[in-house]
């Protein structure tokens, strides 16, 4: 049996991917069962919606290429609103499912837990569901406010308040104070954090396409007019894989979000080696290796 991660430690740039995937592998099937029992019926709900919103935009297509029925055309616009509307509701909620179960699985794991199951999962994440919802809105209203004063200050906003979560549900802040935190944690490693959302993202993504292979077969089947053309079953189903796989994908990224928040707390900190140095003596003393960044 491998020995366990130690989260709060300085690492450089490769480290941070490298452990991500690693402590990705050593707890697969305890943190993908977690994310399907509480981020899975989000996502579920809201493949449904990319299923009809999906058909919807089909029919529409050969609609307007195939016949000049107004009022079908504008009854498949207006469902296409519809359907686009509830699948942003899901897929947020799905997302900030994921976020909270990512986040509280390190904290289980930090604390030494290694039998974390669903239910120790759930009962961790609906204490935050509230303050998460509040958190999210407000960061949103502050990337967007910043994106308004040209693009990069909503970039440097929305990668810095990418540690809010981890702030928030480890070190139990408010609103202000969890901003303020961020902002010190990645002071001088904005570049280091922006790096690395960005290959986690481009990773992820190569992964996430395996997951879009049954909405593509529907989408040219669809357009090449094989078979019965658009089918709503199967647009849906390939909605659904689609929404859910993109959600247990996007565990690489949080995964490698929280390493970085870790990584941040030990430099500015230094909690981690202090306690090593307290542990000195006691058995399975942690290895607490000091290196600089290199990114």
């Amino acid at each position: 049996m491998k020995p366990p991660i130690q989260l709060q430690q300085e690492r450089d740039f490769g480290q941070k991917i490298n452990v991500t995937f690693e402590f990705i592998i050593q707890n697969f099937k305890q943190l993908m069962l977690s994310l399907l029992y509480i981020a899975g019926p989000p996502a579920l709900i809201g493949g449904f919606f990319m299923g009809a919103y999906q058909s919807n935009m089909l029919s529409l297509q050969q609609q307007i290429l195939g016949s000049d029925d107004v009022d079908s055309s504008l009854s498949s616009i207006y469902s296409m609103g519809s359907s686009m509307l509830l699948l942003f509701i899901f897929l947020g909620a799905a997302g900030l499912a994921a976020t909270l179960v990512v986040n509280a699985y390190l904290i289980e794991y930090e604390k030494g837990s290694r039998d974390i199951t669903p239910e120790i999962m759930w009962n961790r994440v609906k204490e935050h569901i509230g303050k998460g919802v509040g958190f999210s809105i407000v960061m949103v209203a502050a990337v967007i406010v910043a994106t308004m004063f040209f693009l990069i200050p909503g970039i440097y906003v929305g990668v810095t308040l990418s540690l809010m979560y981890m702030v928030m549900m480890r070190e139990n802040l408010g609103l202000e104070a969890t901003f303020r935190r961020c902002f010190y944690l990645i002071n001088d490693k904005w570049w280091s954090t922006f790096g690395l959302l960005m290959i986690m993202g481009i990773i992820s993504g190569i992964i996430g396409y395996v997951f879009q292979i049954p909405t593509l077969i529907v989408t040219f089947s669809s357009i090449l007019q094989i078979g019965d053309g658009i089918n709503t079953f199967w647009t849906t189903v390939g909605g659904v894989i689609g929404t859910v796989g993109s959600v247990l994908v996007r565990s690489l990224v949080l995964v490698a979000v929280g390493f970085q928040y870790y990584n941040l707390v030990e430099r500015r900190d230094g909690s981690g080696i202090m306690g090593a140095i307290q542990d000195i003596g006691k058995n399975d003393t942690p290895r607490i290796d000091r290196r600089e960044e290199e990114f």
